[in-house]
């Protein structure tokens, strides 16, 4: 079969230099870093487009290829963004990683979000920093893209349960905090915070009438 991959965060091309010797698929396998680069390939002449840290702007894309990719969540009210940090900011310690399909507009997908399908998940931990978050997501997604693989084309989707609860995305202005805030939060609560946070996220950030102070790092330790 012949396949397209689409990444651009250093943690999802790790996963396509394993993806693209996987024995189901043909020896070239184009790797998309931008929408622009995908638009130079004819996708009539491709089986399937993988994504890896992709999101809705392939909405448009999924009727004319299938496509899919992972996501970091099981909920749905995770769904419409940033739900790495919206679920560790929440106390969410163990969630799941999931192979999605986009849903074509025309097909009934919904704005702002994801799939109402997905066919493979694994755990996913989140107790931990975000540079060893990434890393297990490049380990799970190559383990779902793989198990993807092995069973196309007979591949059995599932509905993806739906919540009314809604977790809006965080913006880069949501990391930007007065003092006054800050002082109101457990130590619990502020690592959480500074750990979503972290590299390759916008990082929290203090703000007083004199200046800005930055949060890379962080360690924790409960009593």
């Amino acid at each position: 079969m012949k396949v397209l991959f689409l990444a651009y965060r250093d943690w999802a091309i790790e996963v396509y230099d394993s993806i693209k010797n996987n024995p189901k698929i043909s020896n070239n396998v184009p790797l998309c870093t931008t929408i622009e680069e995908l638009e130079h390939y004819n996708l009539k002449n491709y089986d399937l487009l993988i994504t890896c840290g992709w999101s809705d702007e392939l909405n448009d894309i999924a009727d004319k290829i299938l496509s899919i990719g992972v996501h970091c969540a099981e909920l749905d009210r995770y769904s419409y963004g940033t739900p790495l940090q919206l679920q560790i900011i929440d106390g969410i310690e163990v969630s799941k990683h999931r192979i999605f399909k986009f849903v074509s507009p025309t097909e009934g997908g919904r704005a702002h979000t994801h799939t109402c399908e997905y066919s493979h998940e694994v755990d996913l931990d989140l107790s931990d920093s975000m540079e060893n978050i990434l890393r297990k997501m490049t380990s799970t997604s190559i383990i779902l893209f793989n198990m993807f693989l092995e069973e196309y084309p007979n591949i059995k989707w599932k509905v993806w349960a739906k919540e009314d609860i809604k977790r809006l995305p965080r913006v880069p202005s949501d990391s930007i905090i007065r003092m006054k805030e800050f002082s109101t939060k457990t130590t619990e609560d502020l690592y959480n915070l500074i750990r979503c946070l972290e590299y390759p996220y916008p990082n929290l950030c203090l703000e007083d009438d004199k200046g800005y102070l930055y949060f890379e790092k962080v360690r924790y330790k409960k009593k």
